[in-house]
């Protein structure tokens, strides 16, 4: 009978079923469609936020501790160390190598063009490597990767080493500030005096930071190793990796491995946090240890936060929304449909079986409508990344379940006012004008 039942009312009123439907598939859609991106916007939003440089440097763990004397730092006075250059990528070589999405060597040196005294930096410019011995695969990093969105005016200059270099002088790149000062411009030849002696360098082009590169000379690395008398090594490494923002616990325990209990070290060293990624290069790399550039990891962070908040917010508003939605079309059909509730009522079916009722034609519709919400949220997604981020989010199983869940809850949601106004009924005041 109930089966029957039910069956014949989901016939009836077709406007108000179809209003009922089209808001669950609406809220759920785009619930399901944010919820598919939440899953991938982290690591999409921190490789869009990558292209503004590195958050991890590499450095001699000599240079990295500081040199007090009577209360005064004097770091600056103490010689330069540095870090062998045919270690550099066991920065890639570690636990998160994963996420370390590019890399590049720095030399620093000082030196001499047209009478000024000029910071000269050796680095990889865009230098194709190979992280396997013999594999075919090659990994593109340098200076260029790590920084995507530097302005040049010219051309990058080609990344060559000594062993590909020809009879012509290496390429260099010029900072925009210091160009003005020499003055310089592309294909210009720049003579470089350093206390080792002197070498050329043809200006490929001007680029632009907004910071202090603006002031310096950059070149292939091993060419300024050879001009400075110091082949072989580099000053700092700059990594860029995909992290995790850190909680404010794991921030404040990161900073000391050792004294994490062995479950939250477990727990810490397992989470691609910014401090457990310096923590593994620096086992990769003895006699180095590894600077979180805090600035560019903290920032990451709170973009990270508020577009998750962002999301989540628009999500509980567009299923408040189909919620009440919901509840309308629903009191409105209790309230064409007293008479039936009535009549059931008088005859026997008590508060639970008319509710009961009410619940189950929003049960099939909550289902129906949450497959069609999760279909056109999948839809909406792809859409959304393709066009914010330039790629496909990937649609994980376990959403369709969940979408339907939410339609669930949102049906049921609904159904709250619309099932005490059922209860409130008298069989007897509706069925006395019959």
């Amino acid at each position: 009978m109930f089966v029957r039942i039910l069956r014949d009312s989901l016939f009836r009123q077709k406007r108000r079923k179809a209003v009922v439907l089209f808001s669950v598939a609406l809220g759920t859609a785009a619930a399901a469609a944010l919820g598919d991106m939440a899953l991938d916007v982290g690591d999409k939003v921190s490789r869009e936020l990558k292209a503004f440089g590195a958050n991890l440097v590499v450095v001699p763990r000599e240079s990295a501790r500081p040199i007090r004397i009577g209360g005064e730092d004097v770091s600056s006075l103490r010689l330069p160390s540095y870090l062998p250059a045919d270690q550099v990528l066991k920065v890639k070589d570690n636990f998160w190598k994963n996420n370390i999405l590019a890399f590049a060597p720095v030399l620093d040196v000082r030196g001499k063009a047209r009478g000024r005294t000029i910071p000269v930096r050796g680095t990889w410019f865009e230098r194709p490597i190979a992280l396997d011995a013999g594999s075919q695969e090659k990994l593109l990093t340098g200076i260029r990767s790590l920084n995507p969105y530097w302005s040049v005016r010219g051309n990058w200059p080609e990344d060559r080493t000594l062993e590909e270099r020809s009879a012509d002088p290496a390429e260099a790149l010029v900072g925009a500030r210091l160009a003005e000062i020499l003055p310089a411009r592309p294909g210009d030849l720049l003579e470089i005096e350093t206390s080792a002696g002197k070498g050329s360098f043809r200006v490929a082009g001007i680029f632009t930071t907004g910071d202090e590169e603006d002031e310096a000379l950059l070149a292939p690395l091993e060419a300024v190793g050879r001009l400075a008398g110091r082949p072989g090594v580099v000053s700092r490494i700059l990594v860029s990796a995909l992290t995790t923002p850190e909680t404010a616990v794991y921030e404040r325990l990161g900073k000391n491995p050792k004294d994490l209990p062995p479950a939250e070290f477990e727990k810490w060293s397992c989470t691609p946090f910014v401090s457990s990624i310096a923590y593994e290069i620096e086992k990769a790399l003895p006699g180095s240890e590894a600077k979180v550039i805090r600035r560019v990891a903290e920032s990451e962070g709170r973009v990270l936060q508020r577009i998750s908040g962002l999301m989540l917010l628009i999500a509980l508003l567009a299923a408040l929304g189909a919620a009440l939605t919901v509840t309308s079309a629903l009191t409105t059909s209790v309230l064409e449909r007293r008479s039936e509730f009535g009549l059931l009522k008088a005859m026997g079916a008590g508060n639970s079986g008319v509710v009961g009722l009410l619940l189950a034609e929003a049960a099939i519709l909550g289902l129906a409508g949450g497959l069609a919400g999760a279909g056109a949220g999948a839809l909406m997604a792809r859409w959304l990344s393709v066009s914010v981020f330039g790629t496909t989010v990937s649609i994980r199983p376990l959403s369709v379940p969940l979408a339907v869940a939410a339609a669930l809850a949102i049906t049921f949601a609904g159904c709250i006012l619309p099932a005490r106004r059922i209860m409130r009924l008298r069989p007897f005041e509706l069925l006395r004008g019959l």
